[in-house]
């Protein structure tokens, strides 16, 4: 597009007085925008979680709570509870619990559990409905047993449809607008505030029924070749992925590294205890001279994974550390003079599909490549480990 056109276009959308509607709208602060989780799965079944949970801030006390419940045992798939059981339940010591045994949001009432899998992008995948549903089975075997399939449409279960109750967000949207009309005038104006950012983000991003969504249809259908060239120069997702690999490499115990705009960089507590740390060179930022890497190609789907000898200072002997490295099975000679790799692979990832995947979803990709690259990290360490004396020596200049 020349630059001339591109202008006509955008002066086109400044004069569009449904754009300054849609600019005012979207300036009104919104906590979950602003801490970018408005489709972020865990960060949802965290609010709701404090939602369900009478002793939580709120002071809602069971409200929510009692309300979800009736709406649960509404369902024929239940025949030992309804919805008048509900009333009867003593709710004051109930437990709401986050990621038990992965599963995203537990209820377990004095003799009813309530098992609920939250889908806010990602699908069903790897059994896992089957596999919580055994979980409750085999840990609370004398519980009258609840299942909800929650998500932004109410969709049925592909697997499990027979037992999981399917719950949409609709309904949690029009609980807590009841909630808010009933008893707004009661509630902490802080907590009232974040329960209704709470019903825009979901009508916006999960439901598209909020009315600043229809403006945005209304103005990309006006302005659609401006809007569709933005879109594609728009900025990439890198950082935020790059986030995620960090905390599930800080995970497994292993260190950060000097990091890079398409760099993963890390090792291991015993490996950086032998690692020589430059004193005067500084090709990378914490000066270390070992580090394992990812060199991030997100236009290909893909990751480069290697080990990598830095250029160190003239007296720490880069090509021993690399000669020992040669002993493991599959290492070779290094590739270049400075940088010494003497390990590399490529492994798919698919970063063209993240914004269609879950957080969850993103993590359980990465784990899969660091399951296949951790031999290669126990092998490096088992070297160092070997070596220690030597490498310490070296390490100290001795």
């Amino acid at each position: 597009m020349e630059k001339e056109e591109l202008k006509s276009l955008y002066d086109k959308l400044l004069k569009d007085e449904d754009f300054d509607k849609l600019d005012l709208g979207l300036k009104n602060p919104n906590i979950f925008q602003i801490l970018r989780i408005t489709k972020n799965e865990i960060r949802h079944s965290n609010f709701l979680s404090w939602l369900l949970d009478p002793e939580e801030s709120h002071k809602l006390g069971d409200i929510f709570l009692k309300r979800f419940l009736r709406e649960v045992f509404s369902s024929d798939k239940f025949l030992e509870i309804d919805q008048v059981d509900v009333e009867g339940m003593d709710l004051s010591k109930v437990e709401i619990l986050r990621e038990w045994k992965n599963i995203d949001i537990l209820i377990v009432l004095e003799n009813v559990v309530v098992c609920i899998e939250n889908k806010v992008l990602s699908k069903e995948h790897s059994n896992q409905l089957m596999r919580y549903r055994e979980i409750i089975e085999s840990n609370y075997p004398n519980y009258n047993q609840t299942f909800v399939f929650l998500s932004p449409e109410g969709d049925t279960s592909e697997s499990e449809s027979d037992t999981y109750e399917p719950i949409s967000y609709e309904f949690i949207v029009n609980s807590l607008d009841r909630i808010i009309s009933v008893y707004g005038n009661s509630l902490n104006e802080q907590v009232k505030n974040y329960i209704k950012d709470y019903i825009t983000i979901i009508k916006r991003e999960l439901m598209g029924t909020d009315k600043l969504t229809e403006l945005s249809k209304k103005i990309y259908k006006n302005h659609k070749e401006l809007l569709d060239f933005i879109i594609d120069h728009k900025p990439d997702v890198l950082d935020d992925i790059k986030s995620i690999f960090e905390k599930q490499i800080q995970k497994r115990g292993w260190i950060l590294g000097s990091q890079g705009k398409n760099y993963l960089r890390f090792t291991t507590t015993k490996i950086f205890e032998l690692t020589y740390i430059n004193k005067n060179y500084n090709y990378w930022k914490n000066k270390e001279s070992f580090l394992f890497e990812f060199v991030i190609d997100y236009s290909k789907n893909r990751m480069n994974s290697k080990t990598v000898i830095s250029p160190s200072d003239p007296n720490y002997n880069t090509s021993r550390l690399s000669e020992i490295f040669m002993e493991i099975d599959g290492f070779k000679q290094p590739t270049g003079k400075k940088w010494l790799v003497n390990y590399q692979k490529l492994v798919k990832f698919p970063f063209s599909k993240v914004d269609d995947l879950s957080e969850e979803e993103i993590e359980t990709e990465f784990d899969k490549i660091l399951d296949e690259f951790s031999p290669i990290i126990q092998s490096v360490e088992n070297k160092f480990i070997e070596y220690e004396d030597e490498l310490l020596r070296m390490k100290n200049n001795l």
